[in-house]
C-alpha cells in the first residue's frame, strides 16, 4: 500500500470517528435537557400544606387520604400537618411555619373564626393561597371555604331522625367540641331554625362539649344522661363525640332506649352500630372532599376560580362558587358547596370505610 494513501485513508477515519464522537456528544446533551427541563418542572411543583384541626381524627385522617391520591397527578407537593390537640394557637405557630417556607396554598380547617385570622391575612398579602374546609374562618382571611354541605340539609336530617325514633315532644340534648367551634355553631344555629319551624313542642335540653376528645366527650354525655332522665335522644356533632356519646349509652345499658344521631364517620363507630347504641350518621365522602381540597389549591393557585363562577374538579364534577351569602345553606362570598349529605344505619355503614 502507498504511505501517502494510507495516511489520507487514515485521517479520513479518524474524520469520521470524530464526526460520529461530536454527533454522540450533541445527542446526549440534547438528551439531558429534558432531564434537566424536568428536574427543573419537579422543584416548581405547587407547595400545599392540609393543616387540619387536630392530628389523629378519622375523618380529618381521611380527607388526607384523599388529597395525597390525587396531589401527584395534579402537580401538587403536599405537607400533612397540624396540631397534637385542637388548638387554635397551635396552628398559628404552624402557618407561621408555612409563610417562612413559602408555600403557595395553606388548607385549613380552623379551630377558631378568628384567632388565626391575623396571620392568615399576613399569608394572602404575601401571595399565599389560603382556603378553609371543614370549619371557616372570617370571609376577610381566607380565599375559599369548601363548606362540607349546606347547613340546613344536614340538620334537618339528623333532627328528622331523632324525631322518627323519639316522637315531636322529646328532650333531647347536643354533645358538641367547644362553644366558638364555627361550623358546630352553624349546625346548631339550623337546627333550632329547624326546630322552630317543624317540630316546635321538640326541646332541646342543654349542649355538652367534649373539647373533641372521646374521653370528656364519654364523662360529658353521661353527666347529660344522669342530669335530664328524661331524654330521649343524644345529637353528637363531632367526630370524637359521637364514640364518646355511644360509648355512654352502651355503657349505661341505655342502648335503644335513648337513640344517638349525630355527624361522624361510619368506619370508627362500627361496633356501636352493631350494638345498637348508634343509631344514624350523617356526612359526606370525606376521601373525595380531600381530593377536592386538591383540585381548589390548585385552581385557586393558578387564579382559575372567581365568586358566581363553576369549575370542574376532575371526576368529582362541577362545583359552584357562592358570589354572596345565602342564609339558608350557610354559604358566604367565594363557598363552595361538596356535596348533599349521606345517612350510613345499622344496614349500610359496612360499605364505607373512613
Amino acid at each position: 500500500m502507498n504511505i501517502r494513501n494510507h495516511r489520507s485513508t487514515k485521517r479520513r477515519v479518524g474524520a469520521v470517528v470524530g464526526a460520529a464522537a461530536l454527533v454522540a456528544s450533541v445527542a446526549s446533551a440534547a438528551t439531558a435537557l429534558p432531564s434537566s427541563a424536568s428536574t427543573h418542572h419537579a422543584a416548581a411543583k405547587i407547595k400545599v400544606a392540609i393543616v387540619p384541626k387536630l392530628l389523629g381524627l378519622p375523618v380529618f385522617e381521611a380527607n388526607v387520604k384523599g388529597a395525597e391520591e390525587v396531589a401527584p397527578s395534579l402537580g401538587i407537593s403536599l405537607k400533612y400537618t397540624a396540631p397534637a390537640t385542637a388548638s387554635a394557637e397551635g396552628q398559628v405557630q404552624i402557618f407561621n411555619s408555612l409563610i417562612l417556607q413559602h408555600y403557595n396554598v395553606i388548607t385549613l380547617s380552623s379551630d377558631d373564626p378568628t384567632v388565626p385570622a391575623p396571620v392568615l391575612e399576613k399569608a394572602m398579602k404575601a401571595g399565599i393561597k389560603v382556603i378553609t374546609f371543614d370549619s371557616d374562618v372570617i370571609p376577610a382571611a381566607r380565599n375559599f371555604f369548601i363548606q362540607d354541605t349546606a347547613y340546613n340539609t344536614i340538620a334537618q336530617g339528623v333532627i328528622n331522625a331523632a324525631v322518627k325514633f323519639a316522637g315531636q315532644n322529646a328532650q333531647v340534648a347536643i354533645m358538641s367540641s367547644t362553644p366558638d367551634a364555627t361550623i358546630q355553631l352553624a349546625w346548631i344555629g339550623a337546627m333550632k331554625s329547624y326546630i322552630k319551624t317543624k317540630y316546635p313542642h321538640l326541646k332541646i335540653v342543654t349542649i355538652g362539649y367534649g373539647q373533641s376528645n372521646q374521653a370528656t366527650s364519654l364523662t360529658q354525655a353521661e353527666d347529660i344522661i344522669h342530669s335530664y332522665p328524661n331524654v330521649k335522644a343524644i345529637l353528637p356533632i363531632d367526630g370524637a363525640a359521637v364514640v364518646g356519646t355511644a360509648q355512654a349509652v352502651q355503657e349505661l345499658g341505655d342502648a335503644g332506649k335513648i337513640g344517638v344521631f349525630g355527624i361522624g364517620d361510619p368506619l370508627p363507630n362500627q361496633k356501636y352500630f352493631a350494638n345498637g347504641s348508634l343509631q344514624a350518621l350523617f356526612l359526606w365522602n370525606e376521601v373525595n372532599q380531600g381530593k377536592l381540597i386538591m383540585y381548589v389549591a390548585k385552581l385557586a393557585y393558578e387564579n382559575k376560580l372567581k365568586a358566581g363562577g363553576t369549575f370542574t374538579a376532575g371526576p368529582l364534577g362541577t362545583f359552584s362558587i357562592a358570589a354572596g351569602p345565602n342564609k339558608v345553606t350557610g354559604a358566604t362570598r367565594n363557598t363552595i358547596i361538596f356535596s348533599k349529605p349521606l345517612e350510613f344505619t345499622k344496614a349500610n355503614y359496612k360499605q364505607y370505610d373512613f
